[in-house]
C-alpha cells in the first residue's frame, strides 16, 4: 500500500532530531558521491502586475535509505514593494485558500511509490533541520545567545532545530512586524522552552548574539555586515538577506550544492528571483564549499574567531537539494507507518503494466 500523508499527520511524527540526523546521512553521502541529486528547476510564466504562476521541482536518491523522492509545487507568487523594501509572497489560489506541494517518496529497489506527502510542514522542517545542521558543524560550541531576524513561515522551525543542536539559553527577535514578533516571541518561547525577547531593531538582535539567523522573504540586505562580531556563525535561509560585507566577512561560505537552480521564463520576461540570483566575485568563490564536506570534517571553522556562514541559496547554487526531500520524506514516512497514521492507497492504482 501507499500511504497519502497530510500535514497533520507529518506534524503528529515530526520529530527534528531524525530530520537532522537523516539530513547529516544525506548530505554526507553526497558529498561521497554515494547519494544522486538534481537541482531545482523554476519554470515561470508571467500573470502580469508582478505576478507569476512557478512550477517547481527537485529530485534527489539516498541508497543507504533505500529511496528516491521527488518535490514539486504549483505556485503563484507576487513581488512587489513595501516601505522601499523588494518581497514576494506564495499565494494561498487553490481552491478553498489553499497551496500544492507534495513530496513523492518511492523505493529504489521496488519502483514503488511509497508515500504521497503533502509538503508544507515537511518543507519547512527540512529548512529548518539543515540550517541547524549547518549550525552544528560551524557554530562554536559553546554558542547559547541567538539573534533573529524574520518572524515568519520559516522563522519558528530555525529555532526548533537550533535547539536540538546548542544549548540556546536565549534568543532576540526582531522584525518589521513589531506586533507579529512580539505572538511570535511568545509562542514560540513555550514551544522550544527558552526564552525569546522581542527587541526593536535588527543591530540590537545581532549584537552579542554567537549564532545570528535571518528567516525572511526579503529581496534586499536585512542587517549591515560590518555588525558583525569574531566568532558568529549566520544562517540564511535565502541569500538576498545578506549584504556583500557579510559575505567578505565570513571565512567560510557554506551553500547546499554548487550546481545551480535553473530557472526557466519568456526572454526578456523574467522574475526578480530569477533575473538577480547573485553570483561570487571570484576573490570568494574559494571559500565557498558545500555542506557535505563541511558534514565530512573537509571544511569548516578553522579558529573561534573566525565569522562562519550557512546561505541556503541564490548564490550560484541549488536552494533545495532533492536529497533533503529524500531524506526527511524517509524519517517521515517511517515514523507514520509505525504510527499507523495516514490514508492507504492500493499501490497498483499507482503502478501500471502498460510499459512507460
Amino acid at each position: 500500500m501507499t500511504l497519502l500523508l497530510s500535514n497533520e499527520d507529518v506534524l503528529r511524527v515530526l520529530d527534528p532530531r531524525a530530520c537532522i540526523d537523516a539530513l547529516e546521512v544525506a548530505f554526507g553521502d553526497l558529498a561521497s558521491g554515494e547519494a544522486v541529486n538534481r537541482p531545482r528547476s523554476h519554470t515561470y510564466t508571467p500573470l502580469g502586475d508582478g505576478h507569476w504562476y512557478l512550477f517547481k521541482s527537485m529530485d534527489g536518491a539516498v541508497p543507504r535509505l533505500g529511496v528516491q523522492a521527488i518535490r514539486l509545487s504549483s505556485d503563484h507568487t507576487h513581488e512587489f514593494t513595501r516601505g522601499g523594501k523588494r518581497r514576494r509572497e506564495k499565494l494561498p489560489l487553490a481552491p478553498g485558500g489553499r497551496y500544492v506541494g507534495l513530496v513523492l517518496l518511492f523505493d529504489i529497489r521496488t519502483l514503488e511509490p511509497l508515500a504521497i506527502i503533502q509538503d508544507g510542514e515537511l518543507q519547512r522542517m527540512r529548512v529548518g533541520c539543515t540550517s541547524a545542521l549547518a549550525a552544528k558543524h560551524l557554530s562554536r560550541a559553546d554558542a547559547r545567545i541567538v539573534g533573529l531576524i524574520g518572524s515568519g513561515w520559516q522563522a519558528e522551525t530555525q529555532l526548533v532545530a537550533l535547539a536540538e543542536v546548542r544549548p540556546i539559553e536565549e534568543v532576540r527577535a526582531y522584525s518589521t512586524n513589531a506586533e507579529r514578533v512580539a505572538a511570535f516571541a511568545a509562542r514560540v518561547s513555550g514551544r522550544i522552552g527558552r526564552p525569546i525577547r522581542a527587541v526593536a531593531s535588527a543591530r540590537e538582535a545581532i549584537d552579542g548574539a554567537d549564532i545570528v539567523v535571518c528567516a525572511t522573504n526579503a529581496h534586499d540586505p536585512v542587517f549591515d555586515g560590518a555588525w558583525l562580531a569574531a566568532g558568529q556563525h549566520v544562517n540564511s535561509v535565502q541569500s538576498h538577506e545578506l549584504d556583500t560585507r557579510t559575505l567578505e566577512r565570513s571565512a567560510v561560505i557554506v551553500v547546499r550544492s554548487h550546481d545551480p537552480a535553473t530557472f526557466h521564463h519568456p526572454p526578456g520576461n523574467a522574475p526578480v528571483e530569477a533575473a538577480e540570483v547573485k553570483h561570487l566575485p571570484e576573490s570568494l568563490r574559494a571559500k565557498t564549499v558545500e555542506l557535505g564536506d563541511v558534514v565530512r570534517g573537509r571544511r569548516g571553522r578553522r579558529s573561534p574567531e573566525d565569522v562562519t556562514l550557512f546561505t541556503g541559496g541564490g548564490l550560484g547554487a541549488s536552494s533545495g537539494l532533492g536529497i533533503q526531500f529524500a531524506a526527511v520524506a524517509h524519517a517521515v514516512f517511517q515514523a507514520a507507518k509505525a504510527a499507523r497514521l495516514g490514508r492507504e492507497l492500493p499501490t497498483e492504482w499507482l503502478t501500471e503494466t502498460a510499459k512507460p
